[in-house]
């Protein structure tokens, strides 16, 4: 049986891969006849080509010409003179070429509907007024209002509108034209703009919308729609400020779009990803509080997506645009666009960049000699004998023998200065009027800070990565339309044997005393521990691990219009499947250690083992992977009648996830997800606007009878500066809207175990309940999840409000949006905590429990503005947000501030430090306090008045990890070729609390634990100091200094300097004989400085001791090339 179904699986994979080949090679082949297929533009009239044409008839010069510029010429074989024949020997422009040799023809040639047409001469007509005698080369870039690049502009002699181009997909455009003409700008929703060329041949244009942009589209849930029409509260980026030398998507999002909080707790390549949650966090686990990702309308992972590949990045925020996804709309939805080809000539582009990573911020440690004083003056302050004599202390400082007396900088020894970050990407698009394509290809190799030792094996931390994005879109009929894409890429990750989490806790636990690196004769220290904590020798000496992530994205769209049964109706359907596959290889050790007893007589080191290891490194291997398929179907309408719109959408769709290496049977049922989401929008005379929005979803996980929900949402708007008696104020305010929405959403990820309605039962044999006689080794039966507790088990409810007001002023330069918000979140998935314990359950029943409120608002400013050549834009943007909980099923504690209701979630309790003891006097007259208490002990406040220090005393204090205050500020200004931009990142109302060995001084024993450098910053019986860092300094804990309290916790505030980039653009004149359209080079650094109280790590690190990799700045030096 086996057998059989391992042949089935290797058939259904062997399928998969041919359709999967398939359906690539379709879309190369589609993209390589396109390509030989392009529609013309002016440009090529303007390369130069060396022809010999030996008195050959018009005809076949004409035929040569063409096949060698691949020029498409359009005429009748009327037109060309039967004796006709050329002798022409030049190396010109194809312009000239065509000209020399058409006009002893009496032909002239002119650029149409992108075919170079030729046409008689009329009679008494000077050719020269029939051709443009000096043509001049323009080019520039088109951005809209609020400085984001636009494609698709339009742009055209205003005198001879058949000369014209497009913009590309970064906005740019190139076009010859006679001297002194007229350009004029066009695209639907903004207001033509013509410019007079002079003799420029740069010309950057800023467009503004019509009306307030009433006809400008903006993605929403499964669609788009005009954004005068949008009702909900939503957040895009410019993809281009997406293009920053950071190797993870995720961790560029924070400060740049109002509405997201992002938090990146490690800088390890591979596994760097931030934690992102869309307005805060609204439930009581942070890992169930991230939004729903869709790319390209499918969920799935954004983390590994190359920036240079999307078209358009937007979150949705509130319920208003959120609802159509029912259950799994609560968090916040991600909607990301990935490009597609524009109709055009074939346009490449390259984008390369290469430079240097280092670490923003490390911990510093006291060198081994004040490590030494201080664990001296541990012991004397209680009473005990130093344990390091002078001499000790001073061979340790001068480096007198540093195997036996060792004064170690393990940070030093862990890590180089310098990593390396490269990355390339290379794309091309273009189509014709019927197919459109877009190819882009891009690699990514980032190389840590480990050391590499001379082990022979490659232990480095590295990620190489390979992306591609294509897209085929192919409108087969005047009312049908098919898109293809393929996506994906393939990730290496490369490690050393052990985690990041064992290494970086290494540089803590290591005294600089204990042992050197290694020895003189390579042999490997290590304390008498039992376990390796020799951060070194953690990196280079355990072996390595190589990692394998490979993902596959397909989709296959069609879209049909439906103008037999009635105009404006359509029908879409999409399918798609993802495969995703993971294999990791680990060749691990435990090596050898040693420590040093001393020298013999003629010097030699006597060694003591302290470890025997393994010679030959182990193998080990796991994998497993995930395939899912997706369907979607919608009817959609969209229709104005006079001043009415009216749009509607009617949709289903399914999901279904297998894990392929499943290791039992219930991770082996697919996960399934299936469910209707509709939408209705009335607008009318572009005043006032009404949404009402549903998703109507189901969810395996959940109890049958309350697998499915309901999820509704509405929402208006009013433009009150479309009113009459607006009019007035038009000239200053060309915008002022108002919105609200209110419904419900879902959240399906809940904690505990998958199927938590069921109830389950396990049997052992041992431990458990004995039912009748003895059976020896018969099983025993042990309650598990005993009880129908679960049988009401179903996902979360959000009810959020929100507010907003969009604002545009000074001729659409200054651009506002805010926006407020409330959310209650219901039946929050948790254990119950007021069961009694004398019931004698062995776990606690699960339940939909808890109730959280959230509110706050975010906002989101733009200023962009043209001076001549000078482009100004600002940005800035802030969200804020409070949680607080409502219900958590805790028992009515003795005292109030006990009560973890009406808290923030996440919120510290502990016990507040009133300062340091002074003199015993003190100590004896306080309240009494756990352990052995001494003069520059903590004192903390007795806040129930019983005399005794103990748990009643916690009350709340601080904000958490999660910051309340994101915000982001930046600038872009350019003058002629010269360009810099900023972004400045910080959040505020966030704490960190600080603990664990290294960084309580001594709190295990002298053996174990750094010292930071700060050590000097104590309480002493010298200097008895209030305002010291660190209370009197202790062998072990007796006195309790280092339980949890407010003492140890310290202000996480920060800005940084996120990213900086100056860009220089080359004259057009270096250029232009390469055939290039465009070319500039760029510095661009990425967390370059940081601003904050906390000194002693990176402060987004996690709290404790910040023992995660650190974070990394790069400084990098790159290009872009467009031809």
């Amino acid at each position: 049986m086996q057998k059989k179904l391992r042949i089935r699986s290797r058939f259904k994979f062997a399928k998969i891969m041919r359709i999967t080949s398939l359906v690539a090679a379709l879309t190369f082949t589609i993209t390589l006849v396109s390509a030989s297929n392009p529609s013309f533009g002016q440009a090529e009239l303007e390369n130069k080509t060396k022809v010999s044409f030996p008195g050959i008839p018009l005809s076949k010069a004409l035929e040569e010409l063409q096949i060698k510029t691949g020029i498409p010429l359009a005429y009748r074989s009327s037109q060309l003179p039967g004796d006709a024949r050329v002798t022409y020997n030049g190396n010109k422009k194809v312009r000239d070429i065509l000209k020399d040799i058409l006009t002893p023809h009496a032909l002239f040639y002119e650029v149409k509907d992108g075919f170079v047409v030729l046409k008689e001469i009329p009679r008494n007509t000077d050719v020269k007024t029939l051709y443009a005698q000096s043509n001049v080369e323009v080019r520039g870039t088109v951005r809209d209002s609020t400085g984001n690049v636009m494609a698709g502009v339009s742009v055209s002699l205003k005198d001879r509108p058949s000369i014209g181009t497009t913009t590309d997909l970064n906005g740019r455009y190139i076009l010859s034209v006679p001297p002194h003409s007229v350009l004029v700008f066009a695209s639907l929703g903004y207001k033509p703009h013509e410019q007079s060329i002079g003799n420029r041949q740069v010309i950057d244009v800023t467009l503004t919308p019509t009306e307030s942009g009433i006809d400008e589209v903006v993605v929403v849930g499964f669609g788009t729609q005009k954004k005068i029409s949008v009702v909900g509260a939503q957040s895009s980026v410019n993809p281009s400020e997406l293009q920053v030398p950071a190797a993870n998507l995720t961790n560029v999002l924070a400060g740049r779009l109002a509405g997201v909080v992002a938090v990146q707790r490690s800088g390890e390549p591979g596994f760097d990803n931030s934690d992102v949650f869309i307005r805060g966090i609204s439930t009581f686990s942070q890992g169930l509080s991230r939004p729903l990702v869709l790319v390209d309308g499918v969920p799935r992972d954004m983390a590994n997506i190359d920036p240079e590949d999307i078209e358009n990045f937007t979150i949705l925020k509130d319920a208003a645009a959120t609802a159509v996804y029912g259950v799994r709309g609560a968090n916040g939805v991600v909607l990301i666009t990935t490009k597609k080809g524009t109709a055009g000539k074939p346009k490449f582009g390259f984008r390369y960049y290469d430079g240097l990573t280092t670490f923003t911020q490390m911990p510093e440690f006291a060198d081994g000699a004040t490590f030494m004083r201080m664990s001296n003056e541990a012991l004397t302050n209680r009473g005990a004998a130093p344990i390091y004599s002078d001499d000790v202390i001073r061979m340790t400082a001068e480096g007198t023998d540093p195997y036996l007396y060792p004064n170690v900088d393990w940070t030093a020894a862990t890590f180089n200065k310098w990593g390396y970050q490269r990355r390339g990407n290379m794309n091309i698009n273009g189509g014709s009027d019927r197919t459109n394509y877009y190819v882009g290809v891009s690699y990514l190799d980032e190389l840590g800070l480990y050391k590499q030792g001379d082990a022979d094996y490659d232990n480095r931390s590295r990620r190489s990565r390979y992306n591609l994005s294509s897209n085929l879109t192919v409108q087969a009929s005047n009312t049908t339309k098919v898109e293809l894409g393929i996506n994906g890429h393939l990730l290496n990750i490369n490690i050393p044997g052990t985690t990041q989490d064992n290494i970086v806790e290494g540089l803590w636990y290591m005294t600089p005393v204990v042992h050197p690196v290694m020895y003189e004769d390579g042999k490997i220290a290590d304390q008498r521990s039992g376990s390796l904590q020799n951060p070194y020798a953690l990196i280079t000496q355990t072996g390595y691990a190589n990692q394998w992530r490979n993902q596959l994205f397909s989709n296959l769209r069609a879209t049909q219009e439906l103008p037999f049964i009635t105009d404006g109706l359509s029908a879409t359907a999409m399918f798609s499947f993802d495969v995703y596959n993971y294999t990791s290889m680990r060749r691990t050790r435990r090596p050898d250690t040693f420590i040093a007893t001393g020298r013999d007589t003629d010097g030699s080191m006597l060694y003591e083992e302290t470890y025997r290891g393994d010679r030959f490194l182990s193998f080990n291997r796991s994998s497993e992977g995930t395939r899912t398929i997706y369907w979607e179907g919608a009817l959609n309408y969209n229709k104005s009648f006079g001043k009415h719109d009216v749009t509607g959408m009617l949709l289903y769709n399914q999901s279904d996830e297998l894990n392929s290496q499943a290791g039992d049977l219930t991770a082996s049922l697919p996960y399934r997800f299936l469910g209707l989401a509709g939408r209705a929008t009335y607008g009318y005379d572009n005043r006032y606007f009404i949404d009402a929005n549903f998703g109507y979803n189901g969810s395996e996980n959940f109890a049958p009878d309350h697998r499915f929900g309901f999820f509704p949402s509405g929402g208006v708007a009013w433009v009150l500066s479309e009113e009459p008696f607006f009019e007035p104020l038009k000239d200053a305010v060309n915008l002022f809207k108002l919105r609200f929405s209110h419904g419900k959403v879902g959240n399906s990820q809940i904690t505990g175990r998958r199927f938590a309605y069921l109830s389950t039962i396990s049997t052992s044999s041992s431990g458990g309940y004995l039912f009748g006689r003895d059976r020896g080794n018969d099983a025993f039966l042990r309650s598990h999840n005993i009880g129908d507790y679960g049988v009401n088990v179903t996902w979360e409810t959000a009810t959020k409000s929100n507010l907003g007001l969009d604002l545009q002023v000074l001729n659409n330069a200054l651009n506002v949006q805010l926006d407020f918000f409330k959310e209650r979140r219901e039946g929050i998935f948790l254990q119950r905590g007021a069961v009694p314990a004398y019931l004698g359950l062995q776990t606690l029943p699960l339940g939909n429990l808890g109730v959280i409120d959230n509110k706050g608002f975010d906002a989101n400013v733009t200023f962009n503005r043209q001076f001549n050549e000078l482009r100004l834009q600002l940005v800035g943007n802030v969200t804020y947000n409070r949680n607080l909980i409502v219900e958590n099923d805790q028992p009515t504690p003795m005292y109030p501030w006990l009560d973890r209701r009406g808290r923030k979630v996440g919120q510290r309790f502990g016990f507040v430090a009133t300062g340091l003891f002074e003199n015993q006097e003190e100590i004896e007259n306080g309240p009494l306090h756990p352990g052995t208490v001494r003069p520059g002990d903590i004192r903390f406040q007795d806040v129930n008045g019983d005399g005794i220090i103990d748990d009643f005393d916690k009350i709340p204090y601080g904000y958490g990890t999660i910051p309340e205050w994101v915000y982001g500020a930046g600038f872009t200004i350019g003058y002629k070729a010269l360009s810099l931009s900023t972004l400045f990142q910080g959040v505020g109302n966030v704490d960190i609390r600080m603990n664990g060995e290294g960084l309580m001084p001594f709190q295990h024993g002298l053996n174990r634990g750094n010292l930071l450098n700060n050590i000097e910053d104590r309480w002493t019986i010298e200097n008895p100091r209030q305002d010291a860092f660190y209370p009197r300094l202790s062998d072990g804990n007796p006195n309790n200094n280092f339980v949890e309290s407010n003492w140890w916790v310290k202000n996480g505030r920060y800005v940084r300097l996120k990213t900086l980039q100056l860009t220089y653009t080359l004259p057009r004149t270096w250029v232009k004989r390469a055939k290039i359209d465009n070319a500039n080079i760029f510095f661009a650094g990425y967390n370059l400085v940081t601003w904050s109280p906390f000194k002693f790590w990176d402060v987004e690190l996690p709290e404790g001791r910040g023992t995660k990799y650190p974070l990394t700045a790069s400084y990098t030096l790159g290009f872009t090339l467009d031809f």
